[in-house]
């Protein structure tokens, strides 16, 4: 990923936060016949190795599944908060532009099997995205047969061996563009526009405290 050093984000917490925020990630698979392309949800684990790991699950019937092989290299795209920038937004002079956050995690596969070991992984995906509702999924309820429907799917995880993340957030504008940008985003309806200008403002803080 092109990453000029001002774009480029360092920091593994603020990685982390993303990752888990905007976890449906686009899964690449480069095969000999080509390459596999699919779109699902990751979790991600830092307490296993340097850079930690990813854990999911394909779909059994999915032909992106059988290439999920141990040993395997694979990348995994996670799309942040993304927004058009004006140059009427500007003070100084300007052209238009994108501003994004995007990481992109490179590892190699380990496929999952076992039943007991691919629950945890239906369960602990669910859980995270159950946060704060009402009426919780209850993973116990109906158990026998959730347990049945696990050979419909194939669990992996990704031992991640490198991360590249750009946070292009205006770092190359003076403060006061910075700024104007930020105002325009929270003013606007879209949620990402929003998104963005707290990720914008995280990142003027983290500047001025450094």
């Amino acid at each position: 990923m092109y990453t000029p050093a001002y774009f480029a984000e360092p920091d593994g917490r603020r990685i982390a936060n993303l990752i888990e925020r905007y976890g449906f990630a686009t899964l690449l698979t480069p095969t000999a016949s080509g390459l596999h392309i699919t779109h699902a949800p990751l979790m991600l684990d830092t307490t296993d190795g340097e850079h930690g790991k990813l854990l999911g699950h394909l779909a059994r019937a999915n032909p992106h599944a059988d290439a999920l092989r141990d040993g395997v290299a694979v990348t995994a795209l996670f799309h942040g908060p993304h927004g058009y920038v004006s140059p009427t937004w500007y003070e100084t002079p300007g052209v238009p532009t994108w501003n994004y956050a995007a990481v992109h995690v490179h590892g190699t596969v380990r496929r999952i099997e076992q039943a007991d070991a691919k629950w945890p992984l239906i369960t602990e995906l669910a859980a995270q995205y159950e946060r704060g509702s009402a009426q919780p999924w209850d993973p116990e309820l109906r158990h026998e047969q959730w347990w049945k429907m696990l050979d419909a799917i194939v669990g992996f995880e990704i031992a991640i061996t490198s991360i590249e993340a750009k946070f292009k957030l205006s770092q190359n504008r003076q403060p006061k563009d910075q700024q104007n940008v930020i105002d325009r985003f929270e003013a606007g309806s879209h949620p990402d526009g929003h998104a963005m200008a707290r990720l914008m403002r995280e990142n003027l803080a983290r500047r001025k405290a450094g």
